[in-house]
C-alpha cells in the first residue's frame, strides 16, 4: 500500500479495509508501545493494551468520530488505557499521575516485513496445540463467521466467545513475539485485523 494519510487510513477502517487497518497498525504499533512501556515496565501488559486499543478502534470502526488527529487520538486512548491498568492494580494516586505526565510521543519506524507463508505456518503450528474449542473458534472466525453464530454453532454464550478470541489472541501474539519478533509488528496487525472482523 502506498503511504497513505491517517485521514484516508481511518476512512478505509470505516469501510471495513483490512489492508488499512494492517498499514494504520504498522504505522503505530511500536510508538504507542512505547508510550504504554514509557511507565508501565511491563512488556505484558503495554502489549495488551495497545492491543486493545486498536481491537476497539476495529470493532467501532462504523461508529467512531475523532475530532483530532488520529495519533493524538491513539496515543490518549493508551494514556486512559493506562490510568485504568493502574486503577484496576490499585496503584496509589501519585504514581497514577506520574505515569500520566511520562506519557510521550516517541517516533520510531516499524519495518513492513510480510512474509504471509512463513507467518501462516507458525499460526496453523500454534492453533493445532491448543485446545478444540480454541481451534474451532480460531477456524470459524476465519471463516468469516460471526461471534453470534459461532455462539449458537457451539452452544456458548457470545461473551464467551468473545473471551476465547481474547486467548486466542494472547497466545498467538506470545508466538509472534518469540518466533518473529522482527516482524511482530506486520505479522499480529494481520491477526487482529482476522480474529476482529
Amino acid at each position: 500500500m502506498e503511504k497513505l494519510s491517517d485521514e484516508l487510513l481511518l476512512s478505509g477502517i470505516q469501510q471495513h479495509n483490512h489492508d488499512a487497518f494492517n498499514e494504520l497498525f504498522n504505522r503505530y504499533w511500536e510508538k504507542l508501545f512505547k508510550a504504554a512501556m514509557s511507565r508501565l515496565y511491563d512488556e505484558d501488559a503495554a502489549q495488551d493494551i495497545v492491543q486493545e486499543v486498536f481491537i476497539s478502534l476495529w470493532q467501532r470502526r462504523e461508529t467512531i468520530t475523532i475530532h483530532t488527529q488520529l495519533e493524538a487520538y491513539l496515543l490518549s486512548a493508551v494514556r486512559f488505557s493506562v490510568m485504568s491498568h493502574f486503577r484496576s492494580e490499585k496503584t496509589n494516586e501519585l504514581r497514577l499521575q506520574d505515569a500520566l505526565q511520562r506519557i510521550n510521543i516517541l517516533e520510531s519506524a516499524i519495518a513492513d516485513h510480510t512474509d504471509y507463508y512463513e507467518m501462516e505456518k507458525t499460526l496453523e503450528y500454534e492453533v493445532s496445540h491448543m485446545t478444540e474449542t480454541l481451534q474451532k473458534i480460531y477456524h470459524l472466525r476465519t471463516e468469516n463467521y460471526s461471534i453470534k453464530d459461532i455462539a449458537t454453532e457451539l452452544g456458548l454464550a457470545e461473551q464467551t466467545v468473545k473471551n476465547y478470541i481474547s486467548e486466542v489472541l494472547r497466545r498467538l501474539r506470545i508466538a509472534i513475539k518469540e518466533k518473529h519478533p522482527e516482524k511482530y509488528a506486520a505479522y499480529f496487525s494481520i491477526v487482529l485485523a482476522i480474529l476482529h472482523k
